[in-house]
């Protein structure tokens, strides 16, 4: 197959001017030159062992084209460079099997190579590769393309939709900046959303407790790829695939299911990607030629041998038709792909929400805390998001317990201890955990509301003590559950407050205040620039349900 994208010449265009006649034969000297060097050239070939079609990779001196291509489509690329080589021999396409993970880790080494043709196997491609200033032109949009499920055991029963699978707590996610079932898992509720009625916040809610456990094993050291050989007949957990990935390990394991939400599902495609175009002051060396051998790479899949190639790798071609017999997901309806914008701001959310959370949750004990709010009270209100909170939160997550109001501690502080900070899963020493020390504790601030609003003394030892127990593996906060104002005269000033906490504050050891109002009373100037004064942020609740909502804005805005 040639890299020759020309036309050929036209024909019937006039021979220049000449100051000799042609006769009936055209120009017959030169007629009998051209004869005698093709003579001549025959019995040069001849000579030379003769009869062959064009240049073998010993006669030239080869040019050489990189190209890193995701491992599922190794063996395709294989063929088609072996049939893009018998027409070009003088060029040497160099392949090498990578990840999307893979290449974006050459980006952070100065010292390394960027492939010139990048066949990447996930859509977060072009924003990781946008992020270190390479800005890569597709030649094709699509290659070849799989669709993406959920894989369970075999009693799994597909959800109502992908969102729905975010909140179901069986969603076991592998990183999504890597692996491409992943991505387009945390994709698809944006791609569904005119079917489920979710908004944007709603869906960045639900994703909370998926990330935040995935950080969970992130900071344990478990893998993150998906490793489908694990699922067995009893697993409750839903894995993102492809249906490629499922037909392959199905071999092997004969426990595994593959369903589809009832919406649809998102479609991983693979792409050609000419790195070096578009790259500005950083193109690599290649250019045209890495543009040629793209072109003609692409050629070959939409040729009759790659599209049979195509079908007996188990992978859809473009026009995304279902495999034979309707193994895998059959005719499942597709989801529309979301925007690249979308596609960029996820993963930064993803990222951010993924990591682990410590948090000093400090809640308002003061006698207006009482107050009905509908058929429930504030008080009740802070119980209920707290539990829902600890519900979202892995083990591994750090959560302690204060309450305060005026004189609430030993030597008339206003603040009193009733769960320390620690992992979730701490050992106590009946047996128990330091998460069910949490919930119990949580259960009892209903009846220990008495007293005035001592927030300003609260705070700053509550951030000092988060200061203390500062750790770089978790995002390190105090959140503070109040209706109001402080109203303890014998407290510090606001701008004392304020002021001190500005000293206290270490870039290097970020704590951030978080205060969460219970009341439109607490929306008040002094709470915002109590947050402010951390980099923190307040926010105004009535619903207990809302509370997840707030901690994804919260994590979102570290």
């Amino acid at each position: 197959m040639s890299l020759d994208d020309s036309n050929a010449p036209e024909t019937g265009q006039s021979a220049p001017a000449s100051g000799r006649r042609s006769g009936p034969f055209g120009n017959v000297p030169l007629l009998v030159g051209l004869v005698l060097v093709i003579v001549g050239g025959l019995a040069a070939i001849f000579t030379l062992g003769g009869g062959d079609d064009g240049p073998t990779s010993s006669d030239c001196v080869s040019d050489k084209v990189t190209l890193t291509t995701a491992p599922v489509m190794e063996d395709l690329v294989k063929q088609a460079v072996k049939d893009v080589n018998a027409d070009e021999p003088c060029i040497d396409i160099q392949v090498t099997a990578g990840t999307v993970k893979d290449v974006v880790a050459l980006l952070a080494d100065p010292n390394a190579k960027m492939p010139e043709i990048w066949i990447p196997d996930s859509p977060t491609w072009k924003g990781q590769l946008t992020a270190a200033g390479w800005t890569g032109t597709a030649i094709s949009e699509v290659l070849a393309q799989t669709p993406v499920g959920l894989v369970g055991g075999p009693a799994s029963k597909a959800p109502a939709s992908w969102a729905s699978a975010l909140d179901g707590g069986t969603l076991a996610m592998a990183d999504p900046s890597a692996e491409g079932a992943s991505a387009l898992a945390l994709l698809a509720p944006y791609a569904e959303m005119k079917q489920t009625g979710e908004s944007a916040q709603s869906i960045e809610q639900k994703t909370v407790p998926v990330a935040q456990t995935y950080g969970e094993r992130a900071v344990a050291g478990s893998s993150n790829e998906t490793d489908l050989t694990t699922i067995t007949a009893s697993s409750t957990q839903l894995v993102p695939s492809t249906e490629k990935a499922y037909l392959t390990a199905r071999r092997s394991n004969d426990q595994l299911s593959l369903v589809a939400p009832k919406t649809g599902v998102p479609m991983l495609q693979y792409p050609l990607i000419d790195v070096n175009r578009g790259s500005g002051d950083i193109l690599a060396t290649g250019g045209d030629l890495s543009a040629r051998v793209g072109r003609a790479l692409t050629r070959w899949f939409t040729s009759s041998a790659g599209v049979a190639a195509i079908a007996a790798a188990e992978l859809r071609g473009p026009d995304g038709a279902p495999l034979p017999s309707e193994i895998g997901l059959g005719d499942a309806k597709v989801l529309a792909t979301v925007a690249q914008e979308t596609t960029d701001s996820t993963l930064r959310q993803w990222r951010v929400l993924s990591v682990p959370s410590s948090i000093l949750a400090v809640v308002d004990l003061s006698g207006s805390m009482k107050t009905a709010i509908g058929d429930t009270t504030r008080i009740q209100i802070a119980v209920n998001a707290s539990q829902l909170a600890l519900d979202a939160f892995p083990a591994q997550a750090r959560i302690g317990i204060w309450g305060f109001s005026k004189n609430r501690g030993e030597g008339g502080v206003s603040w009193e201890e009733y769960a320390t900070l620690d992992r979730l899963d701490a050992p106590t020493g009946d047996g128990g955990t330091h998460g069910d020390v949490v919930r119990s504790e949580a259960t009892k601030l209903v009846g220990r509301v008495r007293g005035g609003t001592g927030v300003m003394d609260t705070t700053l030892a509550a951030y000092k003590y988060a200061q203390e127990k500062w750790d770089p593996a978790w995002f390190n906060s105090v959140v503070i559950f109040t209706d109001g104002a402080s109203d303890d005269t014998s407290s510090l000033s606001l701008d004392s407050l304020v002021n001190q906490l500005k000293a206290l504050r270490d870039p290097a050891k970020p704590v951030k205040v978080i205060v969460i109002g219970l009341s439109q009373e607490s929306d008040t100037g002094e709470l915002d620039e109590i947050a402010e004064a951390t980099g923190g942020q307040k926010y105004v609740v009535n619903d207990p349900n809302e509370i997840l909502g707030v901690l994804a804005q919260a994590l979102l805005n570290r």
